[in-house]
């Protein structure tokens, strides 16, 4: 029987591993080469009843047709009169690279170019249309300048719509129309907005703990989709109070913001165009009806950059857009995430180095935590502290597992031991824990930011690995994709030692076989962790090295000797011996 659950557990915590290391390492990789795959067919289907045209220039494509050029403090590019169509932007403030001579961060790019995106906001006397050929005649205006607006004008047979369209000194584009009905009936009209990316975005990083995709705020609440789940079901609604669509990465949104005063339904869709998959996101307004000469007044926006956290919740209040800060992914631990965050940019503004701030909030936190590790730490030397009697006690009723049971409870009733009051502890510790490790990974500022030495992006994967001879060689740290695991830098050797010492702190299992499973854990995480961003590599080997210090503090307060005593003394003797014979 004791073999059977020896070999239960063994089996469950085997499982456990490998279901790990499937989710964490295995299943985006395979979920990448699926994605490439489906594409690959679908375009091959889709040649069969279209021919597909080649992707063209994106410098080409925006000197195409009328558009009004765009020089804003924060923004740079051009907008197209067709449709309305904002699809050549890009970030002045961003660079693609880490080189500060690398080309500005693009965010939109027209269609027909490859990795196309853009988003355009339009009249339409029928729901199912977009607008997107309109062609809206300029008024007044040649640039788009905070100070200089540009007015346009759409003539439809039976209405027109002239739109000011002003931009401000961040990513924030107005659109301010006057409708007016020109004919003789009642008329109906819906406003539409759009924001469309053709293919999978360039710098996609498909991991579980990002939102990349659709997104929408309606009715006040938070809707989103990943782009690989839109493919399987290639079109979700939503309706109620307005808020705004858009489309979302690790970094930036690009977004159509409904007039406020509103109801919308908000589509999150994907269709098969030029055999490439198109994700969109749109709100459409419910009809408003305009009488016979009637104009009313509407007001829109297009949100294109950057998801500073400040910013957003100011357009929250000055311009009165629902919930613009829930662009940014907080997750479901919102509520921890947020303050994470905030502190995170404080201390690194503070600081004047990112990872300082990373050091320093950790060990914030630690403090804050300080009462609850020692009672879980505390319990864990308790325990190191009574296993000879344990195993005098194993020993002498291994066969009978009824009276062990009872001994075992009365040994710890009189040394005061729990053995769940190690782990208690340790559960609202882990959800504090995950709350910054989602921060490191969506706070704005960790992009490009460096820390010391030869580490000049925390958001970008460790440069040195055993790959590139810790970087004597002349390649990158990963030089094949195959063997990306192999890929071990300094910072997942250093998580590697240090996640090694703490479990020597720990007790043991007593089974042979969970005990070598726990051993390897450190070596299978380090593999696993190793090409993680080094902002959360450099998190996780400070948070080990002063967990580390605080459990052994404890352990040695409880006069426990540890294996590192046992290495030190053996250190000191062999010291001591060398001294002697010299």
């Amino acid at each position: 029987m004791d073999d059977q659950k020896r070999f239960t557990l063994a089996m469950a915590l085997s499982g456990l591993i490998l279901a790990a290391y499937f989710f964490l390492y295995l299943k985006p990789a395979a979920e990448r080469t699926s994605i490439e795959k489906k594409k690959e067919i679908e375009a091959l289907n889709q040649q069969k009843f279209e021919q597909v045209v080649p992707p063209q220039e994106r410098s080409a494509l925006i000197t195409e047709g009328t558009r009004i050029k765009i020089d804003s403090p924060k923004l740079h590019g051009s907008f197209s009169t067709t449709g309305m169509r904002f699809d050549d932007l890009t970030l002045k403030e961003y660079k693609q690279e880490l080189d500060p001579n690398s080309p500005d961060v693009i965010m939109f790019t027209p269609e027909g170019a490859e990795h196309a995106s853009y988003v355009f906001d339009n009249w339409v006397a029928n729901i199912g249309e977009s607008g997107s050929d309109h062609q809206w005649a300029v008024i007044s205006g040649t640039v788009l300048t905070m100070e200089t607006p540009v007015v346009l004008k759409y003539t439809a047979d039976n209405y027109t719509a002239q739109r000011t369209v002003s931009i401000d000194d961040h990513y924030l584009i107005t659109l301010k129309d006057v409708v007016t009905n020109t004919s003789s009936k009642e008329i109906s009209l819906v406003r539409k907005g759009t924001a469309k990316q053709h293919g999978l975005p360039d710098d996609l990083t498909n991991f579980y703990i990002i939102q990349e995709g659709p997104i929408a705020i309606v009715d006040d609440h938070l809707e989103k989709i990943k782009y690989k789940k839109l493919e399987k079901k290639t079109k979700v609604q939503h309706q109620g109070k307005a808020g705004w669509v858009g489309l979302t990465d690790r970094y930036w949104l690009a977004a159509a913001i409904a007039p406020q005063d509103q109801n919308i339904t908000a589509d999150f869709e994907m269709e098969i165009i030029q055999g490439q998959n198109v994700y969109e996101a749109s709100y459409a307004t419910k009809p408003i009806t305009f009488s016979p000469g009637e104009a009313k007044q509407s007001t829109g926006y297009i949100y294109a950059g950057a998801k500073e956290r400040i910013l957003l919740k100011t357009y929250e209040t000055t311009h009165g857009i629902a919930q613009m800060e829930r662009a940014i992914d907080w997750g479901i631990f919102r509520i921890l995430t947020r303050p994470m965050s905030w502190a995170l940019t404080k201390l690194g503004a503070l600081t004047g180095n990112f990872g300082f701030g990373i050091l320093l909030l950790t060990l914030v936190v630690k403090i804050l935590l300080f009462p609850l590790n020692n009672k879980a730490y505390a319990s864990m030397a308790k325990m190191k502290l009574v296993q000879p009697k344990l195993k005098k006690l194993q020993a002498r009723y291994e066969d009978d597992r009824g009276k062990l049971q009872q001994e075992m409870m009365a040994l710890y009733r009189k040394e005061g031991v729990s053995p769940v009051a190690g782990c208690l502890p340790m559960i609202p510790q882990a959800f504090i824990f995950f709350a910054l490790y989602k921060s490191l990974f969506i706070t704005l500022e960790m992009r490009h930011a460096p820390f010391i030495g030869y580490l000049k992006d925390l958001s970008a994967k460790d440069p040195l690995s055993i790959l590139n001879g810790f970087g004597v060689l002349p390649w990158d740290a990963v030089p094949i994709a195959a063997i990306s695991i192999l890929a071990l830098g300094p910072l997942a050797i250093m998580y590697g030692i240090t996640m090694g010492l703490m479990q020597t702190l720990n007790t043991p299992p007593a089974d042979k076989i969970q005990a070598r499973l726990f051993q390897l854990m450190p070596i299978f995480f380090t593999f696993i962790l190793g090409r993680f961003a080094a902002g959360l590599l450099l998190y996780w080997v400070w948070n080990n090295l002063l967990t580390l210090i605080q459990q052994y503090y404890i352990t040695r307060k409880f006069k426990v000797e540890t294996p590192l005593d046992k290495f030190f003394a053996k250190l000191k003797s062999k010291e001591t011996k060398s001294a002697n014979d010299g």
